[in-house]
């Protein structure tokens, strides 16, 4: 354009006005955006660790660079500058924009260490050189008007007032945005917002605006947001930071154009000169750091220090700078062409040779190299990815509308290929798998599997280390996302994860976190100080047996007369206030006979309580306070009917005893004292109420790492190792959670109850989306829906810190398979409030079933092998968990008559309801009609299994726990006999899961299904293995009829594959003849049927003939 405007005067007219822009303007629109976009986006937890080194190369690094660079421009060229436009001028090109290295970084997957570093100098850089440039180029200008002082106050302002300005501005906004709630408008106006507030009142308190916008954006992260906007957030600043580069660009290629017009020769070779100089400059400041990098933060390598001298390109703060010196009328306009040039000249050079060579540059000192864990993850990813790609083919094979499709082409089209690969890499992808690493036998020559070294285990394991932590933080993130973990939890164990990242070989345990939940601090010690105050131990003295002494101490210790020595206090003092008034010196003789009455009130309060109290009344404090402000006043009578009016040295002394009576008021802050221990209270539970929320955060991230160790390492060994791990830590938390829960029932509680709102109002949110995309609501409707919702959402935000624990009746009634009030009401009869101490056996392993146990408090241990769920058990593996209130013990012995898999121990004392196995068959028997009781256990059983096996698969990686909650609600439950078959996914399934038992794929019985399992959509039909089989069947959308799914199910019962009390006849009903099968399943007459006649076993309990 600046070009184009040199040869068609309609284009000059535009280009003229950008191009003659005030330089002030320019700084002020653009630099705050882009300041705080690339500090907002770093890493806070590594910044922080580099923060030494980046430090050192922004502030020495970068005033060193700027000197040899102003000798050279003063000493070398000749422009017959001085030294203050040379500093100036090196100022400005001492600064790098590292926005194109970074990103080339990024994508070669270089240490995130060494990007930190480059992308911190480059911040730091640029507010030392503006700092610098604002100096030098005054002093050139105003040299006549500089004074040492003003010089040094303004320095200091800028270095040292900018920051705290920066952080008290960060911390208003942290402040201001707890009481916002996921309103993504308001939330990022205020980030735009206080950015250029922060900006322009630095600049008008003399302070460097670049600095504080710097200070503000590295406090502040996503996590201070609401996380439903973290993407739009992101989004803007990513948009505000292009527009303003691009604006920054076009401008400077105007003037940029124009300036050329008139370089010289000499200029384009200084420019040449310039550009070699600069970076042998820079080779050597690193160099000279470097004895002091290698030993601060994450070290520093001499390909680091190759890398951070070539990527030092120049940008639009580059840009900037050089607008604002070429603007400064101040200057000699000789001065601020070449200056113009040669920073252009710099900036065109830097884009055109560095950034463009950079991934040549990495290749080249193997920094772009991909290690073989990162291989190996990368194999594991793609073939997850292929395993999804086909289920995806064999379920579009059954669409009606793509079935005749060319899915050759489709499978040739979407194959996945290695991205790591090189165009002269010859190691195919396959060959990081290690079921395909084979090596020779030295001795027979045979191929044989291939074991890896020591040293490559160790970088396997620290491999799946940080991809352990990485999930653990995504885990808090969803966690935070949906509402289950507060603001400041999840902000506490993002950064602890963070932390434990850097060192190496450690994972996050519960030591790590443990504090958060341990009574430690001021808080803990101001309340036993208040308590001791209030609750003195003379307080609780038993009353004395004499009359008289009897009467005195009813009298001390009642409230009228408590609140009658309160009310004595305050006349006292508004008397003592009196006294200094000088208009009332004529009344000092009633002032004198109210003393006299004070005093005698007081030492009646003080007989009474010698009286009543005996020899106690010196032990307590308070008693102490009455003592001395009573001898105060004695002393104050005395002297003031002996002292000499007309002695001034007298008389002062005087007034000091009668200001010190006043101590008498600290007697009242007794009745503050219950109040101040309400709120350290508070305080306390708020704390514990936090370091709950973060146990139970951690709990919640352990259990989800669990269920993808599998996926994140092949290697039989490191995944062991690994599941120990996750294992141990999730039972040690469990345990600390449930000693919590133990002691501070009530914080518990609340913060289960408020999780619990949270999900329902999550649920209900989705609910509206659904219903938004399906037409049925339009985008007002759902607008006002989701406004009650938030509401409902903000008001969480100051959710009671603790809530009442529930009794034993109101637990039985939210039993998840306890719906009508007949059967809440048979149960609450028949059950037992039972009683264990600390050690007591509750079930003992290998144990015929005796009933359901529901803890009503306390906490228990549980140790033995996995529910076999119908499959075979595991007798060597053995598996440790710990339950807490709320928990269900024996449900599925009961129901399968199979004995106890694990020993059940108190770890506290605990409370449990019991319902014994013969009142739970005789509630199955009265409670029979669909749903039946039996089938409602079975199915709530069902829906924990679906769950778990829904959360381990990799395909519903993504899904949150109500989204799966939400997908099983019309899950409905199916047996399958031994050898029975059954069509699945014959397009009204989404999914079938093996919920207990197993089953065979009848087209290749090679793929067998072992409960729990996900039953693979390229399986058609089924055959039952085990003698009972149950499938739990996750109906399609498109049949959103209930009616429909139950005739689904009864469909299955009249196929033959009912299940036991699923067999519902309605009063008077009867099947018909063609309904009568034979069941080669039970031959137990605990039920009379007239649909089924089993024979296969004997049960010894019941005798009936079903």
């Amino acid at each position: 354009m600046g070009t184009l405007s040199f040869h068609y005067p309609k284009v000059n007219h535009f280009t003229t006005d950008l191009a003659d822009i005030s330089p002030k303007l320019l700084t002020d629109i653009f630099m705050p955006v882009l300041i705080f976009s690339s500090a907002f986006e770093i890493e806070s937890h590594t910044f922080k660790r580099s923060l030494s080194q980046v430090l050192l190369l922004a502030v020495p690094g970068c005033l060193l660079t700027s000197s040899l660079i102003a000798v050279l421009v003063v000493e070398v060229y000749a422009y017959e500058w001085n030294w203050y436009i040379g500093m100036m001028f090196g100022s400005i090109v001492s600064t790098f924009d590292c926005f194109i290295t970074s990103s080339i970084l990024r994508k070669s997957g270089t240490s995130k260490a060494l990007i930190l570093i480059m992308e911190g100098e480059s911040l730091f850089s640029e507010g030392t050189s503006f700092i610098a440039f604002e100096c030098f180029k005054n002093l050139d200008v105003n040299l006549a008007d500089f004074n040492v002082k003003s010089f040094s106050v303004k320095l200091m302002l800028k270095v040292f007032g900018s920051p705290l300005l920066g952080f008290i501005m960060a911390k208003l906004i942290m402040f201001w945005l707890s009481y916002i709630f996921n309103d993504g408008l308001i939330e990022i106006t205020i980030s735009l917002a206080m950015t250029y507030i922060t900006f322009y009142i630095a600049e008008w308190l003399g302070m460097a605006g670049v600095i504080s916008v710097l200070t503000m954006g590295l406090l502040l992260d996503t996590v201070n947001f609401s996380p439903e906007i973290e993407v739009f957030l992101l989004r803007f600043w990513e948009t505000l930071t292009y527009l303003a580069n691009t604006l920054i660009f076009f401008i400077v290629g105007i003037v940029i154009a124009k300036a050329f017009q008139q370089a010289e020769l000499n200029d384009y070779i200084n420019i040449i000169v310039l550009y070699l100089f600069m970076y042998v400059i820079r080779l050597v400041t690193v160099l000279l750091c470097s004895p002091l990098l290698v030993r601060m933060g994450y070290g520093f390598s001499w390909r680091w220090a190759a890398v951070c001298v070539w990527g030092g390109t120049k940008g639009a703060f580059c840009l900037s700078l050089m607008l604002m010196a070429f603007q400064t009328e101040d200057m000699k306009l000789v001065v601020r062409n070449k200056v113009l040039v040669l920073v252009s000249g710099m900036v065109l050079l830097t884009l055109l040779i560095n950034a463009v060579s950079m991934p040549w540059v990495l290749q080249l000192l193997g920094l772009s190299d991909v290690s073989m864990p990162r291989r190996q993850a990368m194999y594991n990813a793609i073939q997850r990815i292929q395993e999804s790609t086909e289920n995806t083919l064999s379920m579009l094979k059954m669409d009606r509308f793509l079935a005749d499709s060319n899915w050759e082409m489709t499978k040739i089209t979407v194959l996945m290929e290695d991205p790591y690969k090189t165009p002269g890499d010859t190691v195919e992808m396959e060959e990081f798998s290690p079921m395909s690493r084979m090596t020779t036998c030295p001795d027979c020559d045979r191929r044989i599997s291939y074991t890896p070294a020591p040293r490559e285990l160790e970088d396997m394991m620290e491999e799946a280390r940080i991809r352990i932590l990485k999930a653990q933080k995504m885990s808090y993130w969803k966690q935070y996302s949906s509402g289950m973990l507060n603001r400041q939890a999840a902000r506490t164990l993002i950064n602890t994860v963070e932390n434990v990242t850097d060192q190496k070989g450690k994972f996050m345990g519960v030591q790590d976190i443990q504090k958060h939940w341990e009574l430690k601090g001021v808080f803990i010690t101001v309340k036993r100080r208040l308590e001791d105050w209030l609750y003195h131990k003379v307080e609780k003295l038993k009353p004395p047996r004499h009359p008289v002494l009897r009467w005195c101490y009813d009298v001390v210790f009642s409230v009228p007369f408590e609140y009658s020595i309160y009310m004595l206090i305050l006349c006292n003092i508004f008397i003592i206030v009196l006294e200094f008034a000088p208009s009332l010196g004529q009344y000092e003789f009633e002032i004198s006979v109210l003393n006299y009455l004070f005093f005698i009130g007081y030492a009646l309060e003080a007989t009474f309580k010698v009286l009543a109290m005996r020899t106690a009344y010196f032990f307590d404090p308070w008693n102490h306070l009455d003592v001395v402000v009573m001898i105060l006043a004695l002393v104050d009578i005395i002297v003031q009917d002996m002292v000499d009016r007309e002695d001034l040295h007298t008389l002062s002394i005087v007034s000091s005893f009668k200001m010190l009576r006043i101590l008498r008021v600290f007697h009242l802050t007794k009745v503050l004292i219950p109040k101040m221990i309400a709120l350290t209270n508070l305080q306390i539970h708020k704390q514990l109420s936090f370091g709950y929320d973060i146990g139970k955060g951690y709990v919640v991230g352990e259990e989800a790492v669990g269920r993808i160790i599998d996926h994140i390492s092949d290697d039989f060994s490191i995944s062991q190792r690994l599941k120990e791990i996750v294992e141990t830590n999730r039972q040690d938390a469990t345990r600390e959670m449930g000693m919590l829960q133990r002691d501070y029932p009530e914080i518990a509680i609340s913060v289960k109850t408020r999780q619990a709102i949270r999900s329902v109002l999550n649920n209900e949110r989705d609910a509206i989306h659904t219903l938004l995309s399906g037409g049925l609501l339009d985008e007002t409707e759902a607008a006002t829906l989701n406004k009650t919702i938030e509401i409902k959402m903000k008001k969480l935000i100051n959710f009671p810190p603790t809530i009442p624990a529930p009794t034993a009746e109101d637990l039985l009634q939210s039993l998840p398979w306890l719906h009508l009030p007949e059967e809440i009401a048979f149960i609450r009869r028949v059950a037992k409030l039972l009683y264990f101490d600390f050690g007591d056996t509750i079930i003992e392993e290998k144990e015929a079933p005796e009933g359901i146990h529901f803890i009503v408090s306390g906490m228990v241990k549980t140790t033995g092998t996995k529910p076999s769920l119908g499959g075979p058990v595991d007798r060597e593996s053995r598996v440790t968990d710990y339950r807490g209130p709320g928990s269900i013990l024996g449900e599925l012995n009961c129901l399968t008559l199979q004995p106890t898999e694990a020993t059940v121990i108190c770890e506290t004392a605990t409370q449990t309801c019991f319902i014994d196995i013969d009142s739970l068959f005789e509630a199955f028997d009265l409670f029979r009609v669909h749903p039946s009781l039996e089938y409602k256990i079975w199915h709530s059983l069902a829906k924990k299994i679906c769950i778990s096996t829904f959360q381990e698969h990799i395909d519903y990686q993504g899904w949150s726990y109500h989204r799966i909650c939400d997908y099983l609600s019309h899950a409905f439950l199916v047996d399958l006999v031994i050898n029975g078959k059954r069509m699945v996914y014959d397009g009204n399934m989404e999914d079938v899961v093996v919920v207990y038992g197993s089953c065979d794929d009848t087209h290749t019985l090679r793929i067998s299904y072992v409960a729990p399992a996900l039953i693979g959509r390229s399986t058609h039909e089924i055959v039952g293995k085990s003698g009972m089989t149950k499938l739990m069947i996750i109906p399609s959308p498109v049949r959103n009829d209930r009616g429909s799914q139950h005739c689904q199910r009864h469909a299955a019962i009249r196929k033959g594959h009912g299940t036991r009390g699923t067999v519902e006849q309605r009063p008077g009903e009867h099947p018909p003849e063609s309904q009568h099968h034979t069941c080669s399943r039970y031959t137990c007459s605990r039920y009379t049927c007239s649909l089924y006649t089993c024979s296969l076993y004997t049960c010894s309990r019941y005798t009936c003939s079903r």
